[in-house]
């Protein structure tokens, strides 16, 4: 059996998807290095754009619709305590009764109004007919998104909040509870969006601080590591670091930095107002007015109020975890010496490395088709080999360690605490097994006795035996109603475990159409980020208006600004950029105390100490834990981070040596200690600062995340690549680890006029699904996904055949979206090139009849569609036939990549086989498709642009003959053709999930490779 509440930890990696650093890149960006001492990079002033007043606010500018699932409310209920059907609040009657009675406390257990109510709405795409309208679009796919004034709601609506000397209207009406704010100040607007923040993601908010901070699993016990771990890995910092990140905001950015410290602690003030609420709702109330989540009582986890430095962590998951890029150039060493072994040639290693990067590959798909050979350095020699000995007089600057010395540094280690024979856990106070936080433990035998003894024996393994209280009353309660309770414990479990697994590391998806090929004469988008799924959703929609700020779209729960939606004349959406801002250095070793010989670092001609600091916390057992093992259940960790951090060149992540002397790998981040520098363009845009293209280029170029951001308003569509990239010295490789002494340092970042952007682009339209942002930027060393093909080359397809058709309407372009979200691109791009080579030569009549079938997909788009919802894809067996010939062709194809995966154990190569469809959506960013589309179109003689070394079947094979026996062993798998009739795609399988962070869950979707909140946006006035 598995933990009670399954997704908790996976959540946070989603919350980086937000954007942006220290501000890179903008108009005054000032330049220096970032050597010495200095804590962080160097941040941008703030662009002054001249905007326009905004003097109608609630003015009808024109069209904007969005949608965002589940729905905007976080509590479900016991009614939809979720897998595999509702649980009846009778069954758990008498347990609430009891945690009440034993405890003071009441948990919330209704549903709330608008927990699922845009969930069929975004789930119908999937099946909408062709020839979408524009009257269509609503309410039957998305929602209106106006600007609503205060008096567009009914007489006496909503609430009156008032606290910490703030005052706030909060209106919801009609508008699928989405909270509209208003306020006579700016702070009274801040303090209402943390209010409703709390109120509508209040134990998502609590799991985030946690994570953010690296320390999730003092909050929810040792159910899973993996955010942990992460943070340890990218983010390793202090409380003292935080505060002072947030006390220097002031200083970075003058009287605008002062505004947002400002803005911070009214957001601050509102969470904990609603935190009050709460603590007070739960004394004896009755379950209906409760706002307590169930989940704290279940998990016996205390609810505490709310700082700024709690903003801080969660900006850091969006900063080093979604808004980043590089740092993979540890593993180029590593791939290069196992080729070298594998081919026995230098020469011949480096090529295959080319070829297997995809680092300037010209066939790439683009957002913009303008030139930016803009990164530094800006010439990228992609033919000199790291493994021959003139390498290193062309770039001295460069660190190529030893084969076999890497020694990964264990900077974040778990092990059993507190039984006989194990070590004593680190916090004295843990006496059992079972958190006892006052008014919460009994929850624990409560649920025990629910579920029949199910968690009986729990203390037995105990130094000191302290048997749990029994309830008696379980004869109440039938066998078949206790079977279903035990069923979803151990369902809602599996949500939890692996949590950081559950998010796409790139995200999101724009479509834009210039003005001039629409039928209004205005441009059109259609984007959003795309964040994988949860119940309640990472992100929340609002709209806010008081003092200079009116705007409405989602944040990421914990942060005060809208990130992504729209002003009062614009619209803004960003996709993952996963660009160059993170390079990998070594630093040689020195003793900086006596006999410590890993105790300092040498720069500048001294050894200098590291700053090195360990600390340890027990991980509690508690019902978020997977119970699969007994002998686990009850079992606490102790939790040890043994963090190794430069003053210059970021912590270290391992160790390895360099002609056979001892150095340290760090990882030097541009974005690192600069989280909070994130707010600066979403300070901005909520403020309307934008208000044409060239102001918003300005403004969200201050993002020092790697992100692609767009831009729509009456005139113009815009782009621009964001990202506080880096000059590197002379003499540097940027694929490689780079010597951190002091001689090879940065020498300031890119500015704006650097950065690939487009306004109005002369095709028509921007499409991005993080792509390369454009011709001759190089992808980063940990990238190799810039290859013949790539998801966006979906949208591509559709844009060039609407702006070729002309007059596109909104609907035009969300049916694009959609068919686009629908497509295998195994099947779209690669596939066609396959069965002309099978079709070079005489076939069986089993595989002419699996050509056939094939062909005929791809004429219809390769999609995995179920239209009719049925429950089967529409073209089943052709799905069918290509999952389970995908992998036999790469085993078949290309015998060279497979030869990296288990190199001494370890998997060498730098891209998956396949990002396929399954429960968090996003799909196809990477794989080995690539690979076997330009081998295939090698063998046809048809590549103008043909790999080095990779070759089909390998360096000795025949293609053809490889491709047949891989066709030959999926037919086989299926029972051949003539079982075709029964062949079944695992439409089940690539179904949606809406991971629960809680208690509460939502049915399954059909699949959509789409983003998670979208709008739909057409302006045709300005303010």
């Amino acid at each position: 059996m598995r933990a009670l509440f399954p997704s908790l930890p996976a959540v946070l990696l989603a919350l980086s998807a937000c954007g942006g650093g220290s501000g890179g890149g903008g108009i005054n960006l000032g330049g220096g290095d970032n050597g010495g001492d200095d804590p962080g990079p160097v941040s941008p002033g703030v662009p002054l754009t001249n905007a326009p007043a905004v003097t109608a606010p609630f003015a009808d500018n024109g069209t904007v619709l969005n949608i965002l699932p589940p729905g905007q409310d976080d509590t479900g209920g016991l009614a939809n305590a979720s897998v595999p059907g509702p649980l009846p609040v009778s069954e758990l009657g008498p347990v609430v009764e009891e945690v009440s009675e034993r405890t003071g406390l009441v948990p919330a257990l209704a549903a709330e109004t608008h927990f699922m109510d845009q969930l069929g709405a975004y789930d119908a795409l999937a099946h909408s007919p062709p020839g979408l309208t524009n009257d269509e679009l609503v309410p039957t796919y998305f929602k209106t998104a106006e600007m609503r004034g205060p008096d567009d709601f009914p007489a006496g609506s909503g609430q009156t909040v008032t606290g910490a000397g703030y005052e706030v209207a909060i209106k919801r009406g009609n508008d699928r509870g989405v909270p509209h704010i208003f306020g006579d100040t700016r702070a009274d607007a801040l303090f209402g969006t943390g209010y409703v923040t709390a109120a509508d993601r209040l134990f998502l908010l609590d799991v985030l601080r946690r994570a953010g901070r690296g320390e999730l699993s003092k909050f929810l016990g040792p159910a899973d590591f993996s955010f942990d771990r992460d943070i340890a890995f990218a983010a390793p910092y202090r409380e003292a670091d935080r505060t002072r990140q947030i006390t220097e905001t002031a200083e970075k950015f003058g009287a605008a930095g002062e505004q947002v410290l400002a803005d911070v602690q009214a957001f601050v003030d509102g969470l904990n107002t609603y935190v009050a609420e709460v603590r007070t709702s739960a004394q004896l109330q009755a379950a209906g007015t409760s706002k307590l989540p169930i989940e704290y009582l279940a998990l016996g986890v205390e609810l505490q109020d709310f700082t700024p430095e709690d903003v801080h962590a969660i900006a850091t998951l969006i900063q080093s975890i979604f808004a980043g890029g590089g740092g993979g150039e540890a593993d180029n060493v590593r791939l290069l010496h196992a080729l070298a072994d594998q081919t026995a040639d230098a020469a011949t290693a480096c090529r295959l490395w080319r070829d297997i990067r995809h680092a300037l590959d010209p066939a790439s798909s683009v957002t913009t088709t303008k030139s930016f050979p803009t990164q530094s350095p800006a010439d990228y020699d992609d033919n000199i080999c790291p493994l021959q000995g003139d390498f290193a007089a062309a770039y001295p600057g460069n660190a190529f360690f030893d084969a076999g010395s890497y020694e990964p540094h264990d900077f974040f280690t778990t092990e059993p605490c507190g039984l006989q024979q194990q070590t004593a856990c680190p916090d004295p106070v843990v006496t059992g097994n079972l958190p006892q936080l006052p008014g919460t433990a009994p929850v624990i035998d409560i649920l025990d006795g629910l579920l029949g003894g199910l968690l009986g024996g729990l203390t037995s393994n105990q130094t000191t035996v302290q048997p749990p209280l029994r309830r008696q009353a379980t004869a109440a309660a039938s066998p078949e109603q206790l079977a279903r309770a035990r069923q979803r414990v151990a369902s809602l479990a599996r949500s939890l475990s692996g949590l950081a697994d559950g998010l796409p590391r790139q995200i999101s998806n724009a479509l834009l159409v210039g003005g001039s090929h629409t039928a209004s004469g205005n441009p059109i988008a259609v984007f959003g980020p795309q964040t994988s799924y949860f119940t309640p959703q990472l992100l929340v929609e609002m709209a806010v208006h008081g003092g200079d700020i009116h705007t409405r779209g989602m944040t990421f729960a914990g942060l005060p600004y809208v990130v992504i939606g729209r002003g009062v004349d614009f619209a803004w959406s960003a996709t993952s950029g996963s660009s160059d801002l993170t390079d990998i250095r070594a630093v040689r070793l020195c003793a900086a105390e006596a006999g410590e010989p890993r105790s300092g670092y040498r720069v500048n001609g001294q050894c200098k100490a590291f700053d090195h600091f360990t600390e340890s916390w027990p991980a509690r057992w508690n019902l978020a834990v997977p119970m699969d093992d007994p002998a686990s259940v009850g079992q606490n960790f102790a939790v040890t981070r043994d963090i190794i951090r430069t003053d210059e060149y970021g912590p270290v992540f391992a160790f390895a040596t360099v002609d056979g002397q001892p150095v340290a790998l760090t990882r030097q981040r541009s974005t690192y200690r600069a989280e909070l520098d994130t707010v600066v363009p979403f300070f901005l845009a909520t403020r309307n600062d934008v208000f044409d293209a060239e102001s918003f280029l300005q403004v969200f170029n201050t993002t020092t995340g790697s992100f692609n951001w767009f831009f729509a308003d009456r005139d113009d569509i815009a782009f621009i690549h964001s990202g506080l990239y880096p000059r590197r010295a002379e003499g540097v490789h940027p694929d490689l680890p780079v010597w951190g002494d002091g001689t090879r340092d940065w020498q300031g970042f890119l500015n704006l006029a650097e950065h690939p952007q487009a306004i109005n682009p002369s095709r028509g339209y921007l499409a991005s699904w993080n792509n390369r942002p454009a011709r001759d930027w190089w992808a980063a060393d940990a990238n190799a996904s810039y290859g013949p093909n790539h998801r966006n080359d979906s949208l591509d397809r559709r844009l060039t055949a609407l702006v070729d058709q002309g007059n596109v309407t909104r609907a035009n372009v969300v049916e694009a979206m959609g068919d686009a979200a629908t497509v295998d691109l195994r099947g779209q791009e690669m596939l066609p090139s396959a069965l002309d080579v099978l079709e070079q030569g005489t076939l069986t009549n089993e595989e002419q009849a699996a050509v056939d079938l094939m062909r005929d997909w791809v004429a219809g788009g390769a999609l995995r569609r179920d239209r009719d919802n049925n429950g089967e894809y529409d073209d089943d067996a052709a799905v069918a036939l290509m999952d389970a010939w995908y992998n036999p062709m790469i085993e078949q194809v290309l015998p060279q990549l497979t030869a990296l995966e288990n190199v001494n154990g370890g998997n060498r190569m730098i891209m998956g086989r396949d990002n396929p469809p399954g429960p968090m959506g996003s799909a196809y960013q990477s794989g080995y498709f690539q690979y076997l589309e330009r081998v295939f179109d090698m063998a046809l003689n048809t590549d103008p642009r043909p790999y080095r070394e990779l070759e089909c079947g390998g360096p000795d094979g025949n293609c053809r003959a490889a491709l047949r026996t891989s066709l030959a062993t999926a037919l086989d798998s299926l029972g051949g053709i003539a079982n075709r009739a029964n062949w079944d795609a695992d439409e089940a399988g690539d179904r949606i999930v809406h991971r629960p962070l809680g208690l509460s869950a939502v049915p399954a979707i059909d699949w959509q490779n789409r983003p998670t909140f979208q709008q739909v946006v057409e302006f045709e006035r300005r303010r």
